[in-house]
């Protein structure tokens, strides 16, 4: 693996990972709640609380994988996600990437429905990217650092109610689909010890996740 980049770099690395995670937590919130809720009546400081353990599991591991000072952690109380404060229709609309047409109907429960579902797979393919991204960037030691990503994965997933046994393997196949293309290809920018990176990691995830292909 490349040296990992210079501690400047690090905000940006950290809030690449740190708005999905974000995002997550919205959703997640909803998703618990039940369709049947107004979104005004959702509590993100209640479902943080009931989550604290997933959540600062989360954190630990985000800071290991990126080998993040202190500095760049603390981002996450200048976003704030965490913290309780309102959600509304339009913060869903983005997160899922406007699936739905902005429309007085965008409170209706199905809306929300369908923006959560969506929402729950576009910031968990973006945090994928993200945390792979950081890790090709800074991560020392590839195996163990791969292992760590799809832990935060796990997690992240089951807390939006993505619990089956191959949830990580599916949420790694979208990103490999989404966003992979982007940074090999030749016609890509990224330089080649980052592709040659994100190569290594790709292939150390997918012997975790599907040996078979993975071999």
């Amino acid at each position: 693996m490349e040296d990992r980049q210079p501690i400047s770099s690090e905000a940006s690395l950290g809030r690449e990972i740190f708005g999905p995670l974000g995002g997550i937590v919205e959703l997640d919130a909803v998703a618990s709640s039940g369709a049947q809720q107004r979104l005004q009546d959702v509590s993100v400081g209640d479902f943080v609380e009931r989550h604290r353990s997933e959540l600062d599991r989360i954190l630990t591991a985000v800071r290991d994988i990126g080998d993040f000072h202190a500095e760049t952690m603390a981002i996450v109380e200048e976003l704030g996600w965490h913290r309780e404060h309102e959600i509304t229709a339009p913060s869903l609309l983005l997160w899922s990437g406007c699936i739905e047409a902005y429309s007085p109907s965008l409170d209706e429960p199905s809306a929300v429905q369908r923006m959560v579902d969506m929402g729950a797979d576009l910031q968990l393919t973006n945090l994928m990217h993200a945390l792979v991204g950081t890790a090709s960037s800074r991560a020392r030691n590839a195996e163990p650092t791969s292992e760590l990503i799809v832990e935060v994965m796990s997690i992240a997933g089951a807390l939006v109610g993505i619990r089956h046994e191959r949830a990580v393997w599916d949420l790694f196949r979208m990103w490999r689909v989404a966003f992979l293309p982007h940074v090999l290809t030749p016609s890509s920018r990224s330089p080649e010890p980052t592709k040659a990176n994100f190569r290594t990691y790709t292939q150390i995830l997918a012997e975790i996740l599907d040996p078979v292909e993975g071999a």
